[in-house]
């Protein structure tokens, strides 16, 4: 439940909030560019798929060293009517994917902090980050429904074992009755045997003193 309320609030505030745009340099394929970056708290992999996504808007992307992607002649409607070099790099610093765009629009001229185009730029960064903590927000919601899904399925596991063994004990329950039941029964033929032997054991005595008599009669006989 605290994982649920959590990818809440992050969903909320990935939502309503605009990524910090920076204008600087960054070196791309050993050529220092002019641009705009950003940073986001998502792993580089995810990002690097969904930028050269993003790029692929504005043209055939193609791919550098050093994670470095570019665009020529990309078609930028809200930035420039003419044609632009859109050169990016994916880089990771402190934990955090850093996105750097730089575009260039001829004779060295790039779209930085003082630019007319400024603020046209950074909107495709910051719409860019909203899009990808969006994401980011669906991959934690399903991340957690995997968690809760296992559980799921540990308690039905738990569930099915404490049926069987509720099976296992009374069928235990049945062969204990039942040898109770076997218990009883030759106890009283236990009980009868004894009885029985008692009797038998009165009988053998009283035949032991008749035979004895007979062989005392029959002694008695023999001449002397």
């Amino acid at each position: 439940m605290k994982k649920l309320i959590l990818a809440a609030m992050l969903l909320t505030g990935f939502q309503s909030v605009n990524a910090q745009v920076f204008s600087g340099t960054q070196e791309i394929e050993k050529a220092n560019k002019e641009g705009l970056y950003t940073s986001v708290a998502v792993d580089d992999k995810y990002v690097k798929q969904a930028w050269q996504v993003e790029m692929a808007k504005y043209g055939k992307v193609e791919s550098g060293k050093g994670n470095s992607y570019r665009v020529n002649n990309a078609t930028m409607p809200t930035v420039s009517s003419d044609p632009v070099m859109l050169a990016s790099r994916i880089t990771t610093e402190k934990g955090r994917t850093k996105i750097f765009m730089s575009i260039g629009m001829g004779e060295e001229v790039y779209v930085g902090g003082t630019h007319p185009k400024y603020a046209a730029a950074e909107k495709i960064l910051n719409d860019f980050v909203e899009v990808i903590n969006l994401q980011e927000g669906v991959r934690t919601e399903e991340k957690v429904m995997e968690d809760v899904a296992d559980k799921q399925k540990k308690t039905i596991k738990t569930g099915d074992k404490l049926v069987r063994s509720i099976e296992d004990n009374k069928k235990d329950k049945e062969k204990l009755l039942k040898k109770i039941e076997e218990n009883k029964l030759e106890l009283e033929k236990l009980l009868t045997d004894v009885e029985q032997n008692k009797k038998d054991q009165i009988s053998m005595g009283e035949a032991v003193n008749a035979q004895m008599k007979k062989v005392e009669e029959a002694k008695a006989k023999v001449p002397k």
